[in-house]
């Protein structure tokens, strides 16, 4: 994927998601983060205006900034 601003292929940094839990109590503690997306990161001067953070969501849509 590429940055929208420079065009510099952005790297990947992580994923994010939401926290589950386990339904019985033979698996539990166990939880796990069920991915939503992942989070990338660009260095070039252009996307430092807005701290250099892109996610996508489910359909491989590009947003700026960091996902909350």
């Amino acid at each position: 994927m590429n940055c929208p601003y420079c065009g510099k292929e952005l790297e990947l940094i992580d994923y994010y998601g939401k926290m589950q839990y386990a339904e019985h109590y033979y698996n539990y503690p166990r939880s796990w983060i069920e991915k939503e997306g992942d989070i990338f990161e660009c260095d070039c001067e252009e996307s430092s205006v807005f701290n250099g953070y892109f996610y996508t969501d489910f359909s491989e849509n590009l947003y700026e900034g960091y996902p909350c």
